[in-house]
């Protein structure tokens, strides 16, 4: 069967627009008596029944992907799903669409779809070498068409996951296959005979990226390191930078024209990669980037695309987690500081049932419901006096979909505290980390009693989110961390000097959404005794304003050497793709970053001396190797002197969300994290989802809800005169509705923790972006939670567009029909309450309906 009739027949299956007895029963004639392979059979199925809707049309950097899943005794199909695309895969997307099908990713996994570990008494390398290595080394064979290892990112390396790709011809390219396009992508020339290093300078071209604006060569340039201390972070004009965001902006939709304008960039350019920053003293288009972000040489490149990793147009809330708590204690700050903290996010929890104005705060705090603009939707309903309840100001909106996306967002956070000690810390951000460039502007020639610059010990950041009407510096102790944390001394106070004085010059001036680290330092960088942390895109906690988390107890930053670098034998020839399949094998065999994490929690629990335990320190010291073998090569072997817990018995908080715990495997812990395990009774977490079939509320008639009350009189001023939302049938109105459910239809079936038919996510699950199946393995709902959201994103997106106006510079006109249309599809979805998926799909039209009149100047000011 051929490539492109295999993965949608499976989809086709999974959506139950197909089964096995129109297979096996109502097609077999068919295919029995024509003699037609089923493929053919299929397509021309298809062809006399095409589904009610058009595929999905992905934005700029995306693109439907084919997932193949190896387990020990089988080869699971899955998809086209949508992921972020990568450099590759957009230069022969450009070239032909169809050419993405010959690109596959291929996932290694134990028969429970879950990770393979560790076991001492298992030989898990030759196992490995067998399911794993075989099929790297010889490729797989998917309907008929051979596929070949071709390469991996850093990122779905610690996924256990790689790309294959089949041999095609390019229309520009002639022959392709997976040797032509590694040798395509620059020099390594220099990297042969350290094969690590070799794959992952490869990697860097198969990074999810999304595609900007183009350079030519007269516009960047290097400039020389300022020491280690500016490894990683380069600088850009604010022409550039403007440039940047707005190619972002119009690929998007112009769904992030509400956000800040981003002051740096994490990126990759032709072999750079690290982060850049805008610097307010560059004139016109340029861009200065160091030798220390570039990891391999391209020769004779006129133009190149500027591809964007992320972008840092927002300050991330900051959470508290289980290292930084058990750290955080252990250097003298008290217990009560974390259950305030957390007594505070419960209160918080439990008050979202009071307002919609509550309910906005917890989805934004617990990073809920973005992607289908819920935050926004429930800012604007609130601006407009709809509430939960009737009040003297406000009119209770009565929406039972919006009670139980507020049920699930309860259960997530709660879930998330409980479980993870996950705890949002307020007035703390996440911040990308930059390098203070002043002592650039001194080099250069400026005066050095004219040019502000920090000291060590000292750090500059100012936040402004997309309400914040004017930014925020912060001033004052602050406590800076870098996860993953495992040393004492991860953890630093450091001092924020708030606003720059005006009457000297000053890099960071106007940076925003950033954290500024001082280049002024005796020994090392501020990053580097961070958890080994760098400013290639590397994110800082920093926990503001906040004097109970301040560590009393002094410790420095941990130093490990640099670990040892593997390089092939003298008498070895050059590093093969057979070397980097073998470096794949023995990574998912050494992987062992979860387990020292894990332990180290657990000896630190029973130890008299914490996380000052010399076996803890040793296992630091062991992550810190763990965390570099990536790149370096080098294996942590914890076969031999592994440090074991002090007793058999587990912490109470160690406890999974599952049931079936025995108690006697536990112990009442009596460290922070175990009074705030037990602060959260087991029950609180799925009370919200009981009874959710008992929620009723009133039925009104179509448009008599509060909400079409609501907004009606404010689209009629806008008109000068009733527009009617009649619910009539309309081709265009069905059609999209279909698309939609289809590709709903598909999104709850694919991403489920379990791959069985009769599991399907719940469609506030999807609204919401989250999974609440329980689960064992943080890394699988991880994995299936961020697929699910990019598919989900894709979905909204392409449904937005075909309601409101998506050009680079929408009129005024262009919102007046937006909103016409989204007014339209709203009465027809209230005259269809009963169908599938309908309420989010009102939802959608509903957040263009608000956005059109927020365009149009209708709504009140927040």
């Amino acid at each position: 069967m051929p490539n492109h009739h295999c993965f949608p027949d499976r989809g086709f299956l999974r959506r139950g627009l197909l089964n096995p007895r129109d297979l096996l029963v109502d097609l077999r004639e068919a295919i029995e008596g024509e003699f037609l392979p089923p493929g053919a059979c299929l397509a021309r199925f298809r062809e006399k029944h095409p589904p009610p809707w058009k595929p999905l049309r992905l934005p700029p950097g995306n693109v439907s992907c084919h997932h193949v899943i190896i387990t020990p005794s089988r080869m699971l199909l899955e998809g086209p799903i949508a992921v972020q695309s990568n450099r590759v895969i957009r230069h022969y997307h450009n070239h032909d669409p169809s050419l993405v099908e010959r690109f596959l990713r291929v996932a290694f996994c134990d028969e429970d779809r879950l990770a393979y570990r560790w076991d001492r008494d298992v030989d898990v390398e030759w196992f490995l070498q067998r399911c794993v290595g075989r099929v790297l080394r010889d490729g797989l064979e998917v309907a008929g068409c051979s596929f070949q290892f071709l390469a991996y990112s850093t990122s779905s390396l610690r996924e256990h996951t790689v790309w294959f790709v089949s041999p095609f011809h390019d229309p520009e390219e002639g022959f392709v296959d997976a040797e032509i396009i590694r040798a395509n992508l620059g020099d390594f020339s220099q990297l042969l005979r350290t094969p690590s290093k070799y794959a992952a300078r490869i990697a860097q071209a198969f990074t999810s990226t999304d595609p900007s604006v183009k350079l030519s060569r007269g516009q960047w340039e290097e400039q020389p390191d300022l020491g280690p201390h500016t490894d990683g972070v380069g600088t850009i004009s604010k022409e550039l930078a403007d440039m940047i965001w707005k190619e972002k902006c119009r690929a998007s939709g112009h769904l992030k024209k509400n956000r800040v304008e981003p002051s740096a960039y994490q990126f990759r350019f032709l072999g750079y990669k690290g982060v850049v920053v805008v610097d307010s003293q560059l004139e016109g288009i340029k861009m200065r980037l160091r030798p220390s972000q570039c990891k391999f040489p391209t020769h004779d490149v006129e133009e190149a695309g500027f591809e964007i990793a992320r972008s840092f147009d927002f300050p991330t809330p900051t959470h508290l987690n289980r290292p930084v708590i058990m750290i955080l204690e252990d250097r003298g700050v008290k217990t009560e500081a974390f259950i305030n903290l957390q007594d505070a996010v419960k209160a918080r929890i439990y008050l979202s049932k009071t307002s919609l104005e509550n309910f906005k705060c917890l989805l934004k705090e617990h990073s809920l419901g973005s992607k289908f603009h819920l935050p926004f939707i429930l800012e604007q309903l609130y601006m407009l006096g709809l509430d939960f309840k009737d009040n003297n100001e406000k009119r209770a909106i009565r929406n039972t979909f919006f009670e139980r996306l507020l049920r699930y967002s309860m259960s997530h956070s709660l879930r998330q505290v409980k479980f993870k000690a996950r705890i949002p810390v307020p007035r703390s951000y996440q911040l990308v980390g930059v390098a203070d460039e002043g002592q650039a502007y001194i080099q250069e020639g400026a005066n050095p009693d004219d040019v502000f610059t920090l000291k060590e010990g000292r750090i500059f950041a100012c936040v402004q989110g997309p309400t914040d009407e004017y930014p925020i510096f912060l001033k004052g102790t602050c406590v800076i961390s870098r996860s993953p944390v495992m040393h004492p001394g991860d953890v630093q106070r450091v001092f924020a000097v708030g606003e720059p004085p005006a009457d000297k010059k000053c890099f960071f001036r106007g940076l925003k959404n950033v954290v500024v680290l001082p280049l002024l330092v005796r020994v090392r960088s501020l990053a580097s005794g961070l958890a080994g942390g760098d400013l290639d895109g590397d994110t800082y906690d920093v926990y503001y304003d906040n004097p109970a988390l301040l560590p009393t107890i002094q410790k420095d930053a941990a130093e490990y050497p640099p670990g040892e670098i593997w390089t092939l034998d003298e008498d070895r020839g050059d590093a093969t793709i057979e070397d980097i399949c073998h470096f794949i094998v023995e990574y998912i065999h050494s992987d062992v970053m979860g387990l020292l994490a894990d332990r180290h929690l657990l000896i630190a629990d029973q130890s008299k001396d914490g996380v000052f335990d010399n076996q803890c320190l040793k296992l630091a010291k062991l992550y810190s190797k763990a965390v570099d073998y990536a790149k370096n090569g080098t294996p942590v072997d914890i076969s031999k002197d592994f440090p074991k817990p002090l007793i058999e018995y587990k912490p109470d908080w160690k406890k999974q969300e599952v049931t079936g715990a025995r108690e006697h495997d536990y112990y009442e812990s009596d460290r922070a994290l175990g009074h705030l395990f037990r602060k959260i009774d087991p029950h609180e977490v799925d009370e919200p989802l009981e009874d959710l079939s008992n929620i009723s509320l009133e039925e009104t008639a179509p448009l008599e809800d509060m909400i079409s009350r609501t907004i009606a009189p404010l689209i009629q001023n806008i008109f000068n005169v009733g527009i009617e939302a009649s619910g009539a049938e309309s081709a265009k109105t069905k059609g999209l509705y279909m698309h939609y459910v289809g590709e709903m239809r598909y999104v709850c079936t694919t991403h489920t923790l379990l791959d069985t038919p009769d599991v399907r996510l719940a469609e506030e699950e999807v609204v919401l972006g989250t999974i609440l199946a329980k689960s064992t393995q943080p890394r699988l709902r991880s994995d299936r939670t961020n697929r699910m959201t990019v598919h989900a994103e894709a979905l909204v997106r392409d449904v937005r567009a075909q309601m409101a106006p998506t050009g680079d510079q929408p009129t005024l006109e262009e919102y007046r029909d937006g909103l016409r249309n989204a007014w339209e599809m709203w009465g027809w979805a209230q005259h269809h309450r009963q169908d599938e998926f309908i309420e989010s799909f009102s939802l959608i039209t509903l957040g263009v309906i608000l956005d059109c009149l927020q365009q149009l100047g209708a709504l009140p000011n927040v």
